[in-house]
């Protein structure tokens, strides 16, 4: 088993592509399949704040800095999905190597499925640095003209350096009359829309419990989105409804033996 790993970019912060990461990840996991998330911002890492996960322990800044190792700072989130989070600290910020951001991903890459790289947005050397780590990117932007000039972009970069795109998802839509069509955004990226997300207050009530969304409302069209493109991506042809069901009823005769460290 060796992951395809997955970076989740964007040109522009604040268009929800910390939380398109975590319920891709959360839902390949229900999915059953063996998935990591790590948040590679380095600079301001959310993951573990958005799932309810004390680093005070070990994140990924401290195993970037020597100081802990991989195993400790790997958490069990929900869904079964591993978390490998980075910490606010300040000092944890200066001391932090990123550039062996890639050793550790040699290192886990044989025990998952698949790797998702919550990135950094906008252009900088960590953003690229976790382009350069993918199999295939994601853009997340928004229906806007400054986050698809802010597309065009990461585009220029990825393409520079041969990482094909899987596509990209528009998110919090039907919110401005004047937003950019659909038709726009493809004929202007040369790239396919994977989901198109309507601006849901389910994303924000689901923050609130520090829950991804496909969990606490598996029901809402932003779920349906992330598990319809979850199941794409395993390969799964069965009615994402009818799968959820199924790997749930799975998951209440045993659980899946975990590679991470519990979360405390």
């Amino acid at each position: 088993m060796t992951a395809t790993i997955f970076t989740i970019v964007s040109g522009k912060g604040g268009v929800g592509t910390t939380t398109a990461a975590i319920n891709l990840s959360a839902a390949l996991a229900g999915f059953a399949k063996n998935t990591l998330i790590i948040d590679t911002d380095i600079g301001m890492p959310t993951v573990g704040l958005m799932l309810g996960i004390e680093t005070s322990k070990a994140s990924l800044h401290d195993v970037l800095a020597g100081t802990a190792e991989l195993k400790d700072a790997i958490y069990d989130g929900p869904n079964n999905l591993h978390v490998l989070p980075g910490s606010i600290s300040l000092h944890s910020f200066v001391n932090a190597n990123t550039d062996a951001i890639s050793d550790i991903l040699d290192t886990v890459k044989e025990k998952y499925d698949y790797v998702i790289i919550d990135s950094p947005t906008g252009i900088n050397k960590n953003s690229i640095l976790s382009i350069s780590l993918a199999d295939e990117v994601i853009q997340v932007m928004n229906p806007d003209i400054v986050s698809l000039a802010g597309a065009m972009k990461i585009q220029t970069i990825s393409d520079s350096m041969g990482k094909p795109f899987r596509g990209v998802f528009i998110n919090r839509t039907g919110v401005n009359p004047n937003e950019l069509s659909n038709d726009r955004i493809e004929s202007t990226l040369g790239l396919r829309i994977l989901e198109t997300i309507i601006e849901d207050n389910s994303v924000r009530n689901s923050l609130a419990f520090k829950t991804p969304v496909v969990m606490k409302y598996p029901g809402s069209p932003v779920a349906v989105c992330f598990n319809r493109q979850a199941a794409e991506i395993a390969g799964i042809k069965a009615p994402v409804e009818d799968l959820s069901a199924e790997v749930k009823e799975k998951k209440k005769k045993g659980k899946r033996f975990s590679l991470s460290k519990n979360k405390e």
